[in-house]
């Protein structure tokens, strides 16, 4: 087994907490404060994207833009597993809905396939806790982008897209 590497819970928790709390322009021009604020480490800023290493190496972090505006935040909670840590995966999965819930409340929405999702929706935006195929990630994404998301989702499991 490899040494999986995994942000704490109660610290995942609390950084969902801070994601759900800010009050910012969303304006790309202002990320990089929210990234200091933060302690986040840049690897490189591009128009539409903050490249950042925010403790699991260059890339476990991205502030994507569209035309100047934020309109998500990924943040990686776990090292990538082994297909043979696939349970301790979603156990990890679980116990981060779990302690996030404790802070947030109980979330708005479960979405389950492709790729299971706990969300829990804010005024703007909404903190969402995503479980890949290898690793565990937490977004800030906007409601218009997460809604957008969404239907293009369902567009294609109707093969419209």
């Amino acid at each position: 087994m490899s040494n999986w590497r995994t942000m704490p819970t109660d610290q995942a928790a609390e950084l969902a907490d801070k994601l759900r709390a800010l009050d910012w322009s969303w304006a790309m021009d202002d990320a990089p404060a929210i990234v200091e604020q933060f302690g986040w480490h840049t690897v490189s800023i591009r128009p539409r994207r903050i490249l950042l290493d925010i403790g699991f190496g260059p890339g476990s972090g991205t502030v994507q833009a569209k035309n100047g505006e934020v309109t998500r935040i990924e943040l990686q909670l776990t090292d990538y597993a082994e297909p043979a840590e696939k349970p301790e995966v979603k156990t990890a999965f679980n116990n981060y809905a779990q302690a996030i819930g404790g802070n947030l409340g109980e979330p708005t929405a479960r979405v389950k396939a492709p790729t299971p999702q706990v969300r829990w929706a804010g005024s703007e935006a909404t903190v969402v806790l995503i479980l890949s195929a290898a690793s565990i990630w937490l977004h800030l994404v906007t409601n218009a982008r997460l809604a957008a998301d969404d239907r293009n989702l369902e567009l294609d499991y109707q093969g419209l897209l």
